[in-house]
């Protein structure tokens, strides 16, 4: 019998899944975490064989979960659209789940991860997840490109280099383009990293910048300044942000 644990902060994909799991004859579904941090403690305190991990979750993601585990379970990521990180995993042979989840995927990935068990390949599983963590250290050449996004049943691709400015709006964050916005499902922090610092500035916890966009930049006092964006969009900095703003000014 293989026990798994669900880790996702969307409550209905959670649900799928555990009912998908609980028609399995030899899976038992022992817990389940609604964000990142309960997900590491769920899995410390029960010691599962298998984790259902979504990649992208506010505060602590996937990736942050494996950080923060001594010893790695099998893992299934779960994911809406992250062409990066898709590519990643069939790199490192690790398996994932797309969302919406289909049953004849999911009994594919549990043959594979029983084959694993039964040939005890926890320590190869364990090289293979450090391995995928030091690809998402992201060189300079390995930034995001573009967001995959879904709406209505169809898929839109938006390059980076499109992208005005970001705001953050509840666990979604508003991208916004010369033709119209889209909202895409991340954490801002995270968002953050796998931006181009080179083309990219966060000037507060709610909004990212396109430098290309930046027409002006005024001081206003108390460390904060107002940026005024080539489609006439004013925004100002917060003061904590003063870092980010004073290395942007020395790249230029």
């Amino acid at each position: 019998m293989i026990k798994c644990v669900i880790i996702d902060d969307e409550y209905l994909a959670r649900e799928r899944l555990k009912k998908l799991l609980n028609s399995q004859s030899d899976v038992v579904v022992i817990g389940e975490a609604r964000n990142g941090q309960l997900g590491v403690e769920l899995i410390q305190t029960k010691a599962p064989d298998l984790v259902f991990l979504d990649i992208q979750m506010p505060d602590l993601d996937g990736f942050g979960v494996i950080n923060k585990l001594d010893k790695i379970p099998y893992i299934v990521f779960t994911t809406a659209y992250d062409h990066y990180a898709l590519k990643a995993f069939d790199i490192h042979a690790l398996d994932y789940l797309l969302k919406p989840f289909d049953e004849d995927r999911l009994d594919d990935s549990l043959k594979l991860v029983q084959e694993r068990i039964s040939a005890d390949q926890s320590a190869l599983l364990t090289n293979q997840m450090k391995s995928l963590l030091k690809t998402f250290d992201r060189p300079n050449d390995q930034f995001r490109y573009s967001f995959l996004i879904k709406e209505k049943g169809f898929e839109n691709e938006v390059q980076v280099d499109d992208v005005i400015y970001m705001e953050t709006q509840g666990n979604y964050v508003k991208l916004v383009t010369t033709s119209r916005h889209y909202l895409f499902r991340i954490a801002m922090n995270i968002l953050e990293t796998e931006l181009d610092p080179k083309h990219f500035v966060r000037i507060h916890r709610t909004y990212i910048l396109n430098k290309n966009w930046i027409v002006k930049q005024s001081y206003q006092g108390n460390n904060e300044f107002q940026f005024t964006l080539k489609n006439g969009f004013k925004v100002s900095s917060s003061r904590s942000f003063k870092k980010h703003i004073t290395a942007h000014t020395a790249d230029q």
